[in-house]
């Protein structure tokens, strides 16, 4: 009897390694394939007329350092004001930290993913990042005369399409927040103008330009890249929930708080 186990067990080893992992595969189940509409399955977008429909749930990672996407002849150069907030900024101070608003480029440059929702009238930007929303008016209409005096966590969008890259126009953003994880800071003069462009049906160019003379010498534009998360979707996240860390932090100046 002991001799019969130990010839299996002899057997068994002289199996290859590969062929015993592909029996144990054959047992697993198939992954079904995620059911709804064609964001949600991957499948191709049906044929309409008018520009592309970005509608779907992307992602792009952490905005980081900004200045590191910045694209050849277009970079980030502080001014003295700016170069003097950033080396001192103190990363215990990041809003984001204490569950405020991040402002429109830094809600799509988020570990969250985003859901695009498309009408021809407006676009709606909505991060699992506390449930934060961003409109984007598509009617027409130009910012608003008291924009001055109502800055918002976002900003005001306006945007149109030309040709097949929608072009969204930004102002008015509140100057608490800051444009990266880095700690670069911005006035409430600070103007925006994004550029979103399929390359594929699943994969989003998103290029900005940022505009501020207080923080920024000229102009400066960056470029990241979005993906689809198929068969993905936004899900619950309150930043506030059961949080426990807040009263723990310690002042992190320039450098020490990099991340």
């Amino acid at each position: 009897m002991r001799y019969a186990a130990a010839l299996g067990l002899l057997l068994l080893a002289a199996i290859p390694a590969a062929a015993q992992r592909a029996a144990t595969d054959r047992k697993a189940p198939p992954k079904p394939k995620p059911q709804g509409a064609w964001w949600y399955t991957g499948e191709a977008p049906p044929a309409t007329p008018g520009p592309p429909d970005l509608t779907g749930v992307w992602l792009s990672g952490a905005s980081g350092d900004l200045s590191k996407f910045a694209l050849p002849g277009q970079e980030m150069i502080l001014t003295p004001l700016g170069k003097q907030r950033y080396d001192n900024v103190d990363h215990a101070k990041d809003p984001d930290t204490y569950c405020l608003p991040q402002g429109p480029g830094r809600q799509l440059m988020s570990i969250h993913p985003t859901m695009i929702l498309q009408r021809p009238d407006v676009i709606a930007f909505l991060s699992e990042t506390q449930h934060i929303f961003r409109i984007v008016y598509m009617d027409g209409r130009d910012h608003p005369e008291d924009l001055a005096d109502y800055p918002e966590w976002t900003g005001n969008s306006i945007g149109k399409w030309e040709k097949d890259t929608l072009v969204v126009d930004t102002r008015g953003i509140n100057e608490r927040t800051w444009i990266d994880t880095s700690g670069h800071e911005h006035s409430q003069d600070l103007h925006m103008v994004e550029r979103f462009h399929l390359a594929d049906r699943n994969t989003l160019e998103y290029i900005t330009t940022y505009e501020d003379r207080v923080f920024f010498v000229k102009p400066f534009t960056i470029k990241r890249i979005f993906k689809r998360q198929i068969g993905d979707r936004i899900m619950d996240y309150a930043c506030m929930e059961n949080e426990k860390d807040i009263k723990n932090l310690m002042p992190t100046i320039g450098e020490n708080g990099r991340r």
